[in-house]
C-alpha cells in the first residue's frame, strides 16, 4: 500500500472513531427507571413480613428498599388512623398525629428537602387494618441522573481526546506529506541529472536528516563525474599529443625530411619516448580497470627481503637518471640487511611492486632534483611498513581525505600532471591484500611526503 494511502487510512480512521466512541456511549446512556417496578415490589415484601407478624422498623424498611433498588432515605409507617408509627422524616415524628391529606403539603413547604418525591402506599389495600408507608423516591431519581451525568461526562471526555488526537494527526499528516512530496519533486530533478539542484527537506528531524544525506550522495557524485570529465579530457589530451608527435616524425622520416643520421636518430628516441609515454598511460589504466573485480587475485609464496632489495635496486637506478639522492634499507638506520626477523608471504608480487612503483613515481615527481627520495621497510608494532618519503613540497591539507579517490587531481600548485587513479590503485592492492595504506607528512617531522604500505604479520 502506497504511503498516501497510508495516510488516508490513518485520517479517516482518527476522524471516525471520535463519532463512533461518541455513539457507543450515547447508546449506553440509560433512560430513568420507572419507579412505579421497584415500588411495588418494596410494598409487597412489606406486606409479606408484616402479614406474617413481624414487627416492622425502619432497619426492615431500609433492607427491603435496598433489595428492591430504592436508595431510600427517609421513609415513615402510619396507621390508618393516621398516627405515626415510624419515622425518619425531620418534620414527621414517631407518636404524631397527622392527616393524609396534609402529608404533601408539609413535605413541600419542607426546606429541607427542596423537590420531594413522596409516596405514600396501603400495605394492602384490601385490608382497612393495614398500615401505610410513606417514603421519598427523590435519591432514586438523583442516583439515575448521576449515572447518566457521569455516562454523559465520560463520553464528552473521550469524545474532547479523540478531536484533539485527531486535529494533531492531521497536522503531522499533512506535515509529513507534504515533506515527502517536496522530498520526491526534488528527487525528481536530481534524477534528470540536475545535480546543481538542492534538495530541501522540511518537516520532522528525519526527513531533514534524509535530504542532508541525498545532498551529500548529490555532491559526491557530481564530484565524481567531474572528476571522471576531468580524466576523460587529460586522458584524451595525453593520448592526442604523443600520438600527434608520433604521427609527426613518423611521417618526416617516411618523407625523408631528416637529411642526416643524427636528426634520424634524434626523430626515432622522440618517437620512442614518446611511446613510452603512451605504454604508461594504458598500463595504468589497464591496472586501475583490473584491480579489485572479483575480490581475488592469485597469490604466491614471496621473500619480502629479495622482493625489497629487487625493487630498491630498481628505483636507486631511476632515481640516478633523475638526479635524485636516493636512500634506500631497512629500518629507521637504513641498514644493508634487516636487523629483525622477514616473514614469507602469500601475495601477488606483479600488484604490490606495481603499488610501490606508483608510490615511488609520485616521490620522484613531486620532488626537485638533487633531493632526496628515501626508500624504507619497517618494522612496526603490529607488522611490517614499506614506506617511502621525499623532499618535495607535500601535500595540502584540503587535499588529503581524497587523495586515493579515483579521478582526483590534487592542488594546481602541485602541477599534478597525472590521470588521478595512481594512488587509487595503491589503495585497491593494499585492500585485495588486507594492508594498510597511508599519505601526508613525514613522520620523522621533516618537510615532504611520507607513502606508508602497511603490512600485518
Amino acid at each position: 500500500m502506497k504511503l498516501r494511502a497510508q495516510f488516508a487510512v490513518l485520517t479517516v480512521a482518527v476522524t471516525a472513531l471520535p463519532l463512533v466512541f461518541a455513539l457507543l456511549f450515547f447508546g449506553f446512556q440509560r433512560e430513568p427507571k420507572d419507579p412505579r417496578i421497584p415500588t411495588r415490589e418494596f410494598v409487597h415484601a412489606l406486606l409479606e413480613r408484616w402479614s406474617a407478624g413481624e414487627a416492622l422498623d425502619i432497619g426492615i424498611l431500609q433492607e427491603e428498599a435496598s433489595n428492591a433498588g430504592i436508595p431510600l432515605k427517609e421513609a415513615a409507617l402510619i396507621s390508618p388512623d393516621g398516627k405515626v408509627l415510624l419515622s425518619t422524616f425531620p418534620g414527621i415524628k414517631p407518636g404524631s398525629q397527622m392527616k393524609f391529606s396534609d402529608v404533601i403539603p408539609q413535605r413541600q413547604a419542607s426546606r429541607e428537602i427542596p423537590r420531594p418525591e413522596l409516596k405514600l402506599m396501603a400495605l394492602d389495600h384490601q385490608n382497612p387494618a393495614s398500615p401505610f408507608v410513606l417514603f421519598d423516591l427523590q435519591p432514586l431519581w438523583t442516583k439515575q441522573d448521576l449515572r447518566n451525568r457521569t455516562i454523559l461526562l465520560a463520553a464528552f471526555f473521550a469524545l474532547a481526546i479523540f478531536v484533539v488526537a485527531g486535529i494533531i494527526s492531521l497536522l503531522i499528516l499533512k506535515s509529513i506529506s507534504h515533506a515527502i512530496r517536496t522530498l520526491e519533486e526534488d528527487t525528481a530533478i536530481v534524477a534528470t541529472g540536475a545535480l546543481d539542484h538542492e534538495v530541501t527537506g522540511s518537516a520532522n528531524h528525519e526527513i531533514l536528516q534524509l535530504a542532508k544525506s541525498i545532498n551529500l550522495m548529490r555532491l559526491n557524485l557530481k564530484d565524481i563525474l567531474l572528476r571522471r570529465s576531468k580524466m576523460l579530457m587529460g586522458i584524451s589530451h595525453d593520448l592526442k599529443t604523443p600520438i600527434a608527435l608520433i604521427q609527426g616524425y613518423a611521417d618526416a622520416l617516411a618523407d625523408n625530411l631528416a637529411s642526416d643520421s643524427e636528426t634520424r636518430e634524434r626523430y626515432v628516441e622522440i618517437i620512442q619516448c614518446k611511446a613510452r609515454q603512451l605504454e604508461d598511460l594504458t598500463g595504468e589504466l589497464i591496472d586501475f580497470l583490473k584491480i579489485g573485480g572479483d575480490g581475488s587475485v592469485p597469490v604466491q609464496d614471496v621473500d619480502l627481503e629479495e622482493m625489497f632489495l629487487a625493487l630498491g635496486s630498481r628505483f636507486e637506478s631511476d632515481s640516478g637518471l633523475l638526479k635524485r639522492r636516493f636512500q634506500w634499507g631497512f629500518g629507521e638506520q637504513l641498514l644493508s640487511r634487516p636487523d629483525f626477523p622477514l616473514p614469507r608471504l602469500a601475495i601477488n608480487r606483479l600488484l604490490v611492486e606495481r603499488a610501490l612503483e606508483n608510490l615511488f613515481s609520485n616521490a620522484l615527481k613531486y620532488s626537485a632534483p638533487d633531493s632526496a627520495v628515501e626508500f624504507r621497510l619497517l618494522r612496526e608494532e603490529k607488522g611490517l611498513a614499506f614506506s617511502i618519503s621525499d623532499e618535495g613540497q607535500g601535500i595540502e591539507e584540503k587535499d588529503l581525505p581524497f587523495v586515493f579517490d579515483a579521478f582526483y587531481r590534487a592542488s594546481p600548485s602541485r602541477g599534478d600532471s597525472g590521470h588521478g587513479f595512481g594512488l587509487t590503485v595503491v589503495k585497491a592492492v593494499a585492500e585485495l591484500h588486507g594492508w594498510g595504506v597511508e599519505i601526508g607528512g613525514r613522520k620523522d617531522g621533516k618537510p615532504g611526503t611520507e607513502a606508508r604500505l602497511s603490512v600485518p604479520c
